[in-house]
């Protein structure tokens, strides 16, 4: 795994969002252990570990084969912010970010793309 590749995916990230990105962490869904982090928030790193797993777990468990966690899920909260939480296998993303300040479109359609092609590289190393 290269970190400062990482590091770099989480600069792009911010770049892009600009004073909407509130918080970012790149976690390990094994142990819930952030490795890469704008504004890190451990506490919520550990919760959307759960979460997601528990989520994961479920849908897996449904009969029909369609139904299964794919590459990230959103969640709307009060104030005006949403979180988005990338499930990449053996990690997990969560970007927390106001949605007055964040065309919802550019990021799903662009940013998310490119950040998760930029992980790819960054696991691939």
């Amino acid at each position: 795994m290269n970190v400062k590749k990482l590091k770099e995916a989480v600069n792009y990230l911010k770049d892009q969002l600009g004073k909407g990105l509130s918080h970012t962490d790149i976690w390990m869904t094994a142990d819930g252990q952030s490795i890469a982090s704008y504004n890190s928030k451990p506490k919520a790193v550990a919760l959307f570990n759960q979460v997601t797993n528990q989520l994961a777990g479920a849908l897996a468990n449904s009969e029909d084969e369609y139904v299964e966690l794919g590459r990230y899920y959103i969640i709307d909260l009060i104030g005006d912010h949403m979180v988005i939480v990338l499930y990449l296998g053996d990690f997990q993303w969560g970007i927390l970010f106001n949605k007055k300040d964040v065309q919802l479109g550019m990021l799903l359609n662009v940013v998310i793309p490119n950040i998760i092609d930029i992980f790819e590289e960054a696991i691939i190393e």
